[in-house]
């Protein structure tokens, strides 16, 4: 139950670098992805290319059509379904030449037919179906621009398609990017090529702004929610849209803003806010925005409630790995729902760094909440080069099997469909083109009506209480060696501990008392070593040392005297032992302490004590503090008598 995911991927290279990537509506099994070199003469293509993907292990090139290079690349698409294969919808800007003059047909129209499907053991070996490609049209659903700014198609977003016995109508919108004078553009994606008599609704953006992301649900048939984004804003507007007779009801006239990010304090950058990226709905009443915190300092998911009127509510706040310092494109794949209205989300994210995490988090409808975003599985160095766009496939719920028929006595075990499954595509500026395969598994086992999920709420909870039961341990482990190599057990009245009865307090102090003891042994052995290897320059040193140590350390011994005197003509010093300082001081006038020796008798003897091995330069002046020097040779026996005379 809790094993590694079992993903696989599978990777291609094209020759052009990629842009735009959406998915078959319906997952038939197909990959639409564009790109290219642009308008220039580098020899890189434009290119429309249609990948087959109904292989887990491999991707395949169905069809494609060359576009002209003396126009500029595809850089968003969108797809809708027919039945042998997609009408497509593709953001390629004209040339520069008729964007001078006004024109720039930017929105253009794909007819795609699938190749036959291969059949077994009935194709000859080595024969490749292929499918077509074939241009349909191109408008230009903005406004001439009023200057020669390079404006083009920045996002191009279709509502998403509904499984239903009557069809799908569904509608679409496109916003302008790198325009002095920007917009939004809703309409009915009804025919392959849209004119200004298919357009729902024109928006205006304030000067300076431009949509970063758009999104479009339905919760009622013809009724449908545009959610859009700038940098700092988040605007919502509902449309009713009766295809047959082209009338819209909006709600509310105009968009309204629903989140705006909070300006900065009066001393700060006020560009030092964060930026709106990328919004999805999870539902038609929740939407999830990528967030990039200022200056690439990090990434954040974040939850809004949306109410019929006024702004919307923060419900979640889940910040990204740190090694994301900022997120490209985020994708949302929503997964089938129960009879209680509960559904799991998917929610894939991609960072700069060329990784991709992947999360989920779970809808309740009796709360009308979701559950803190979990990390499924984090992607890395899925490409070579930076990750231009991903997207999820969409999940519909897949037929099951008829119930028994009533009143007849079998017992029918839980028969589910085939194996479920989620497909994530990311594109990459270096060409590539990679799609992860994430198994769903139901979430009930036993019912064969039970809707999927791709993580289990109960292994969730599973590895929140392993969690929480190891830094439990950590916090109790780290409490309990505190307290023993503190104040031990026996004597705490306070804390966890002191609910322990007495015995088994005194039990803990054993073992920590034989543990401090060892400790204690361990440091004077360790320093005994210390002091005995100090590096010497002749044998014997140290010994000035040792004296000091056994006649001079202990307080009963402070009025003794050692003196170093010279032995003469001798290299030896003579260090002798006197058991009146005072005494002996009275008896030699030239005996001196260190300090009181001058800078040159203090080196003089110092090279006499190296030499008679009596003291290292290692050893520092302090060992030489408390000792007396004589320079005279015959005072030693006679201060000695006297001493001892009393």
């Amino acid at each position: 139950m809790f094993s590694q995911p079992r993903v696989s991927f599978a990777k291609a290279t094209l020759p052009y670098p990629l842009f735009a990537a959406d998915f078959d509506p319906y997952n038939r099994g197909y990959l639409v992805v564009g790109g290219g070199g642009g308008e220039s003469k580098t020899g890189v293509p434009n290119r429309l290319t249609v990948l087959d993907i109904s292989n887990r292990a491999s991707i395949e090139t169905a069809a494609e059509i060359d576009l002209s290079r003396d126009e500029d690349s595809v850089q968003s698409l969108g797809n809708l379904a027919t039945k042998e294969g997609l009408i497509t919808f593709a953001g390629v800007n004209s040339s520069r030449d008729a964007q001078a003059a006004g024109k720039n047909e930017h929105l253009r129209s794909f007819e795609i037919s699938y190749p036959p499907r291969k059949k077994q053991k009935t194709e000859k070996e080595g024969e490749v179906a292929t499918g077509t490609v074939k241009p349909l049209g191109q408008r230009s659903l903005f406004r001439p621009a009023k200057d020669k700014s390079e404006t083009y198609q920045r996002v191009l977003r279709l509502s998403p398609a509904q499984k239903r016995d009557n069809g799908s109508k569904r509608i679409g919108a496109v916003a302008t990017g790198m325009a002095r004078d920007s917009e939004v553009v809703v309409f009915s994606a009804t025919s392959a090529t849209p004119s200004d008599a298919d357009v729902i609704a024109r928006i205006d953006l304030p000067e300076g702004d431009e949509a970063a992301d758009i999104d479009i649900t339905e919760p009622e048939q013809s009724e449908f929610s545009l959610v859009y984004c700038t940098d700092y804003d988040v605007y919502e507007q509902t449309y009713k849209y009766d295809f047959g007779s082209k009338k819209t009801e909006k709600t509310p006239k105009g968009p309204r803003r629903i989140h705006q990010m909070p300006q900065p304090d009066t001393d700060a950058n006020i560009k030092a806010r964060p930026k709106f990226r990328s919004v999805r709905f999870l539902n038609s009443q929740n939407i999830v925005a990528l967030v990039n915190k200022y200056n690439k300092s990090g990434a954040e998911l974040r939850v809004y409630h949306l109410y019929p009127t006024g702004p919307a509510t923060a419900l979640l706040q889940k910040s990204l790995p740190s090694h994301i310092k900022s997120a490209v494109s985020m994708d949302i794949c929503a997964l089938d729902v129960d009879k209680n209205g509960d559904q799991q989300v998917i929610v894939a994210v991609a960072g700069q760094d060329i990784s991709i995490e992947v999360y989920t988090t779970n809808y309740q409808r009796a709360t009308d909440t979701f559950s803190p975003f979990k990390s499924y599985m984090t992607l890395r160095d899925v490409h070579e080069h930076q990750i231009t766009k991903i997207c999820l496939s969409p999940f519909y719920s897949p037929t099951r099997a008829a119930d028994a028929v009533d009143g007849a006595d079998i017992k029918q075990k839980a028969s589910h469909p085939g194996p479920q499954y989620v497909r994530l595509a990311s594109i990459s500026f270096g060409n590539t083109v990679v799609v992860d395969t994430l198994p769903l598994a139901p979430f009930k086992p036993k019912d064969k009506h039970s809707r999927y999920v791709l993580s289990h709420p109960r292994d969730e909870r599973f590895w929140t209480i392993a969690y929480i039961a190891i830094a439990t341990i950590m916090v109790l482990v780290t409490a309990f060696l505190l307290q023993s190599f503190t104040s031990g057990f026996s004597g705490s009245s306070s804390g966890p501990f002191s609910l322990l009865p007495q015995n088994v307090k005194n039990y803990l102090d054993q073992p920590v008392a034989a543990v401090r003891a060892v400790g204690h042994g361990v440091e004077s052995t360790v320093s005994s070593a210390i002091e005995h290897n100090i590096p010497t320059a002749v044998p014997g040193a140290g010994r000035l040392r040792d004296l000091i140590a056994t006649h001079l350390s202990h307080s009963e011994s402070r009025s003794k005297a050692l003196v170093v005197r010279d032995a003469g003509d001798s290299t030896d010093l003579s260090v002798d032992v006197h058991p009146d300082r005072e005494e002996y001081l009275k008896a030699d006038a030239k005996a001196k302490h260190w300090e009181e020796l001058s800078a040159e008798q203090q080196a003089s003897w110092k090279q006499r004590l190296v030499r008679a091995g009596r003291w290292a330069e290692g050893e520092g002046e302090k060992v030489l503090l408390g000792v007396l020097f004589s320079e005279y040779a015959g005072l030693v026996g006679e201060a000695a008598g006297r001493a001892m005379a009393g």
